[in-house]
């Protein structure tokens, strides 16, 4: 069973945190093998600095990005855990005038993208840009 779990601990609180956390919960159990829809999923909301230093650290690129997702294998320690998504609060307040967003629905974007990685999903590519994109669409319209 997959459970999702949430942190705030942002200088921007999140508003409506179970709102966000039902949409992670529906792209996962969407767009995950039923095989793999166990284990709880870590939503987090978090300061700029704290993503800085974890994409530092695992991507070994020293900027703040938006969203960060973790996926946990069977070899690390957090066997009860399946993934993680960071999300920096003042990044996305920033940016999301840039989308025309309100601060809420780029909050809504940043969890479905980072859902969408943790279901093995990415852009590296144009094609996988554009097929990512489509589903963080797909996903956005539902209410």
């Amino acid at each position: 069973m997959l459970k999702v779990d949430w942190a705030d601990d942002g200088p921007i609180p999140a508003p409506r945190p179970k709102d966000l956390v039902a949409l992670c919960v529906r792209v996962l159990r969407a767009e995950l093998p039923k095989a793999s829809q166990k284990g709880s999923v870590n939503l987090v909301f978090c300061d700029n600095a704290h993503v800085r230093s974890l994409n530092k650290r695992y991507r070994k690129l020293d900027k703040v990005t938006d969203v960060l997702s973790f996926i946990y294998g069977e070899d690390d320690e957090e066997e009860d855990v399946f993934g993680e998504i960071y999300i920096a609060t003042a990044k996305a307040k920033s940016q999301a005038p840039r989308w025309k967003n309100t601060f809420y629905q780029e909050l809504r974007r940043l969890v479905v993208h980072g859902s969408l990685h943790l279901a093995g999903f990415d852009h590296m590519t144009a094609p996988e840009r554009k097929a990512m994109r489509a589903l963080e669409d797909r996903y956005l319209a539902l209410k």
